[in-house]
């Protein structure tokens, strides 16, 4: 395989994975933001911090989108080789190696942490005490609950004090039979809702599932693109050659004229 078609296999597979890291973040914000939606907004009205699970999607994107327009010059460099663009490519896949690997640290030494489940957890709560009150908030969290399927905030025990019955989102919902999907009734003496564990539990546990599938995702990133940066140095190296060639035979083909 030669250099640039090497090249371009490197840059397609690396804009891939920016559009994935990407999109998977910005997933995760919109994740979390539907939950921290769901509480009181008066509690946090001279809250003005921002939390890891907040934050640490938006460097993510920051990578992604770094790498989508990294591999766009790369892939233009290489099919006009022109060493001016490769130039500028070589300098920005330094900077995304740095920007990556530091990206990756910090989600796996910050992020990935016990604020980061605190933070989730008193999310989850303040939303559970917020749908007591609130019927759009009930239902919001069911949907949480069916999602993530989870039950209550601690566990499925925190309905026994003022709901006779589990809400539905605690159970499942139909059971796909030969004629017709039909509900089930979800008792507090149902198994299945008891078993279950309650959401800040669950919550906290996927969002550091998906910190630490990110970072990976990261660490790889630069890992390709110290590849990339090897591809690309060799074709520059045999760009800046082609010219010293080209002089060299000019010069004799001279020589011979004037003999």
């Amino acid at each position: 395989m030669s250099s640039n078609t090497c090249s371009h296999v490197l840059n397609v597979l690396y804009a891939v994975l920016g559009l994935a890291l990407a999109c998977t973040a910005l997933w995760f914000f919109v994740e979390v933001k539907e939950i921290t939606n769901l509480r009181n907004s008066n509690h946090y009205l001279l809250d003005y911090n921002l939390y890891w699970p907040q934050v640490i999607p938006w460097l993510f994107i920051i990578v992604g989108v770094l790498v989508m327009s990294i591999s766009c010059c790369g892939f233009v460099g290489t099919t006009k080789r022109k060493s001016g663009m490769l130039r500028v490519h070589i300098t920005f896949i330094g900077i995304a190696i740095v920007v990556s690997i530091a990206v990756a640290v910090i989600a796996l030494v910050f992020a990935d942490s016990k604020s980061s489940d605190n933070f989730i957890k008193d999310t989850i709560w303040d939303a559970y005490f917020q749908m007591k009150e609130d019927h759009d908030v009930e239902s919001a969290f069911g949907r949480i609950e069916r999602r993530l399927q989870c039950c209550g905030a601690e566990g499925p025990r925190d309905y026994v004090n003022w709901k006779t019955d589990f809400p539905q989102s605690c159970c499942d919902v139909y059971y796909h039979g030969w004629l017709e999907p039909y509900s089930i009734n979800c008792e507090i003496t149902n198994k299945l809702a008891n078993e279950r564990h309650g959401c800040s539990t669950v919550a906290s546990q996927y969002a550091r599932i998906i910190i630490k599938v990110l970072s990976g995702v990261t660490v790889f990133i630069a890992l390709i693109s110290i590849i990339i940066l090897s591809v690309t140095i060799k074709i520059l190296k045999s760009l800046t050659r082609r010219p010293r060639v080209m002089q060299a035979q000019h010069e004799s083909e001279s020589k011979k004229v004037l003999i």
